[in-house]
């Protein structure tokens, strides 16, 4: 029995593993802008949170692992912007 909770609770800890993935956008001038950025990431499924640095043109995205780079540059793109996945 003990040997089945912990292979569940292995198996729930790898599924939900999150990621870590850096942007680089162009484009933001101001805080709205950030705002706005922001507000377009977070909206995207599986998003958790987002940290977007104006001066930089940068922003990091923490996330599920089911999430994709690109649907999350799709958001920015929609929202005015320009992304790339950062390397």
């Amino acid at each position: 029995m003990k040997k089945t909770i912990l292979a569940v609770t292995l198996a729930l800890s790898f599924a939900s593993a999150d990621q870590l993935i850096k942007l680089n956008i162009k484009g933001m001038m101001c805080p709205a802008c950030v705002s706005n950025v922001k507000t377009s990431l977070n909206s995207t499924n599986g998003v958790k949170d987002t940290t977007v640095f104006l001066k930089n043109g940068t922003a990091e995205v923490k996330a599920d692992n089911s999430v994709k780079p690109e649907a999350l540059c799709a958001a920015v793109k929609t929202a005015g912007y320009e992304c790339k996945v950062a390397k």
